[in-house]
């Protein structure tokens, strides 16, 4: 009788982490040393393990409740930034067996963007960014970039795009969608991105960051900035030269 021993899973921060140090070390082109990677969404909710959870057609969206418009935040965004910290602190201790001289997962809450009864928060640091979404299905962790030396100054630039990041699971497992995060210099105090699908989509800004999101994987085509008065200031596009 033949015996197939079973193949052991690989927790998923491990694949990408493993997969991001191969492509660096066969790349030959220079490039940005500022990494961006994406796992796979990590469920929370009480009473279901990661990786269980299945979305069918006549599953509700988890993000039936998006706007385009942002709104201020309520008390509750405090227990999912708890949450999310717990997270990141499990990530960091996963990276951190196969690469230990990874930059360290952010702490600092720059953005809490609150759309319907969706909270994205963005956690920032001097060496790397990450977000963690709260849906009425639990919590996802998805992208996240950084650079043992640090981000440039933004100097005299109103804009400075830091990624467009595509959440786009395998089926079943969860729904699209994009988010695009940026630093901006003080004098923005609203942007409204456009998107190849017809949205037009109110970023939310605080300490010198922007981002926003939404429910598809349709790219940004542009973003106008407007500053306290509300006259434009600056058209960019939404794309990395």
């Amino acid at each position: 009788m033949n015996i197939t021993p079973e193949v052991p899973r690989l927790d998923p921060v491990r694949v990408q982490v493993r997969k991001h140090a191969l492509l660096n070390e066969i790349s030959t082109k220079p490039a940005r040393r500022w990494w961006r990677f994406t796992v796979p969404a990590t469920v929370l909710t009480a009473g279901v393990v990661a990786g269980t959870l299945l979305w069918t057609p006549t599953t509700p969206s988890a993000y039936a409740s998006w706007t385009a418009e942002p709104r201020a935040p309520g008390p509750e965004a405090d227990g999912l930034v708890a949450g999310c910290r717990e997270e990141l602190a499990r990530h960091d201790r996963t990276i951190r067996q196969d690469l230990p001289n990874w930059p360290a997962m952010p702490t600092e809450v720059s953005i809490v963007d609150q759309r319907g009864d969706l909270t994205l928060v963005l956690f920032t640091g001097p060496q790397s960014d990450q977000t963690c979404l709260g849906t009425p299905k639990g919590i996802e962790v998805q992208g996240g970039g950084g650079d043992p030396r640090g981000r440039p100054p933004l100097g005299s630039a109103k804009f400075s795009l830091e990624g467009s990041q595509v959440s786009n699971p395998d089926p079943g497992r969860g729904e699209p969608r994009r988010t695009v995060l940026a630093r901006v210099s003080p004098d923005v105090v609203k942007a409204r991105l456009e998107t190849a699908d017809g949205r037009k989509v109110t970023a939310t800004i605080g300490n010198g960051w922007l981002i926003a999101w939404w429910p598809t994987l349709s790219e940004a085509t542009k973003i106008t900035l407007y500053d306290g008065e509300g006259e434009v200031i600056a058209t960019e596009s939404v794309g990395f030269k």
